[in-house]
């Protein structure tokens, strides 16, 4: 996926930092993606306590990083990009229990290093390897596995998982390969996953870690969400509306994306083509 941090941080010098001004004034789509309220959504209905511990690997723009902000009592946010952590910087800089890192996530079970705070209170090695093995309350990656091939992905999970503190949660959004959005036109992503696929990434964290895992399915898609679905609760027919609507680009039109998703629905594989996935894994507290 392209990075487009450069024109963010354009945007965000000529409208003074102002993300809601910019959303009014812009048509880019690059612009929606970053700035859309809409973004929250995919983690709004969470159940962040005043103590718990958040780090979200890759920037994203800061597109979630407030929310986690109000939410949390304290939000690392891991990117190995100094432009994408500029971009947050500049939008939520100001909030106090915010630590904008530059690095990567670690082999699981390796000693910590390489992580530099980005322009902020300049903590020592010590204290951010003191913050690496106390662990997190939730690790949250909203868009990373669209940048990562699929080989890699059950290792970027696992690299992942091994920071969750017992009883904490692993969170990750990727796009559907048979999404019905690509059947009727729209450009697919680089990389994206089957169902059963993603199902899977999910569930060797289970057999690797203990714990357990639950998928969930944002419609129209997990960029710009507005409605939320689970495998405890799955839509019926005709439920999944206004989907055909591409924030993201112009496309080509071969069908309806509703009557689509109604046969799935009706045929009981709503899952397989939904457009996206967000996918759960709550650590156990043993």
């Amino acid at each position: 996926m392209k990075d487009y941090s450069y024109e963010l941080l354009d945007l965000l010098e000529k409208y003074k930092g102002d993300a809601e001004a910019a959303l009014r004034g812009e048509t880019s789509p690059w612009c929606l993606y970053a700035f859309s309220p809409l973004r929250e959504n995919l983690f709004e209905w969470l159940e962040m306590k005043k103590n718990d511990r958040v780090l979200q690997v890759g920037s994203d723009y800061g597109s979630c990083t407030g929310l986690f902000s109000e939410r949390a009592g304290e939000v690392v946010v891991l990117d190995q990009r100094d432009e994408n952590l500029e971009v947050n910087r500049r939008r939520h800089g100001e909030k106090k229990n915010l630590c904008l890192i530059r690095g990567e996530l670690q082999s699981a079970g390796a000693e910590f290093s390489g992580w530099k705070e980005y322009k902020g209170k300049e903590r020592s090695e010590e204290e951010l390897a003191a913050r690496y093995r106390d662990g997190f309350d939730y690790v949250i990656l909203p868009s990373m596995l669209a940048g990562t091939e699929k080989n890699a992905a059950a290792d970027l999970l696992a690299r992942a998982a091994a920071l969750v503190r017992p009883g904490g949660k692993l969170l990750a959004a990727a796009e559907n390969e048979s999404g019905v959005r690509y059947f009727m036109g729209a450009e697919p992503f680089e990389h994206a996953f089957l169902e059963v696929e993603f199902r899977g990434l999910f569930e060797s964290l289970n057999e690797a870690f203990g714990g357990r895992t639950m998928l969930y399915y944002p419609v129209p898609d997990y960029r710009y969400p507005a409605t939320i679905y689970s495998d405890d609760y799955l839509p019926q027919t005709g439920d999944v509306t206004n989907i055909s609507a591409r924030l993201d680009g112009p496309g080509l039109w071969f069908g309806n994306e509703e009557k689509a998703m109604a046969n799935a629905c009706r045929n009981g594989d709503f899952a397989k083509f939904t457009n996206s996935f967000l996918g759960m894994w709550e650590k156990g507290k043993a």
